[in-house]
């Protein structure tokens, strides 16, 4: 994987629904300054933060950054995909409360970040090292991290669900190909979830365009992908774990986790192997 850092060569940006609120929300990603990190605005605020583990945190069904009224939601996806080409310093600007999910996946974040271009610089960018076994779980779930080389990602899925059931999923950065692997794998939600989301106001515009819909007997669209549901979980847990904002060297394990978990096993990530 790429060790130095990079920015973009110029701007890009995209505009589409958004589904947990509604409302044409467009997505603009900037150059920065080379050791500027990645940096999160609400153009409609005029608020701007890094968005990076301090500033961030599990939400409902997604990962969110920022406080109140002024977070944005489902920052998982555009973080899976700036790891993906390498990307360490940006500016990401939404003027609304989400990232679009576009069609689920993270294809059409990669396609904005290749429109803008990326722009390697020479200045290396220091790994985090797993030097000991860490741990975050619950009583159903846990995500590990490992001491190990070549790094390494992996994810088991099981889900009371006849139409998902178990899957596996794993990914080498060194030796793997994401655009074919990872970048298809769709958001994925049961019937009764969504019905269960829109109760609560967390989908107001959100259609199988977004995501793939599972009911009882079908789903709404067959997945790209063997173990499609696995790879989308390794995406996000992938993108969770670059708000540390820095390349990993270890082996990764996902047990059935979400935001929670991936959240839990950053912040060990940082308090064991150092946040400089």
């Amino acid at each position: 994987m790429h060790r130095t850092r990079a920015t973009l060569h110029k701007e890009a940006f995209a505009t589409a629904t958004g589904v947990r609120f509604g409302g044409e929300v467009t997505l603009r990603l900037a150059p920065a300054e080379i050791g500027e990190g990645i940096v999160l605005e609400r153009t409609d605020l005029g608020a701007r933060w890094p968005l990076d583990l301090e500033h961030s945190a599990a939400g409902p069904g997604c990962s969110t950054s920022g406080e109140g009224e002024a977070a944005v939601h489902f920052v998982e996806h555009l973080l899976a995909a700036l790891w993906a080409r390498g990307v360490s310093d940006c500016v990401v600007s939404v003027n609304g409360r989400e990232i679009p999910l576009f069609d689920g996946s993270v294809r059409p974040v990669l396609a904005l970040i290749d429109a803008a271009g990326v722009a390697r610089s020479q200045e290396p960018q220091q790994p985090l090292v797993i030097e000991q076994p860490l741990l975050s779980s619950d009583e159903e779930r846990a995500v590990c991290a490992l001491p190990g080389r070549p790094t390494s990602y992996a994810y088991a899925l099981s889900y009371q669900h006849p139409m998902i059931g178990r899957q596996f999923a794993s990914f080498h950065p060194d030796s793997d190909d994401f655009d074919a692997q990872l970048a298809a794998a769709r958001t994925f939600i049961t019937i009764e979830e969504a019905e269960q989301a829109q109760k609560a106001g967390l989908l107001a515009a959100g259609s199988e365009e977004n995501c793939i819909v599972i009911h009882r007997d079908r789903v709404s669209q067959p997945p790209e992908l063997p173990g499609a549901y696995a790879r989308h979980k390794l995406v996000d847990m992938i993108g969770d774990l670059y708000l540390l904002g820095r390349p990993l060297v270890g082996h990764f394990f996902g047990f059935y986790t979400g935001h929670q978990q991936n959240h839990g096993i950053a912040r060990e990530i940082l308090r064991w192997c150092g946040g400089e």
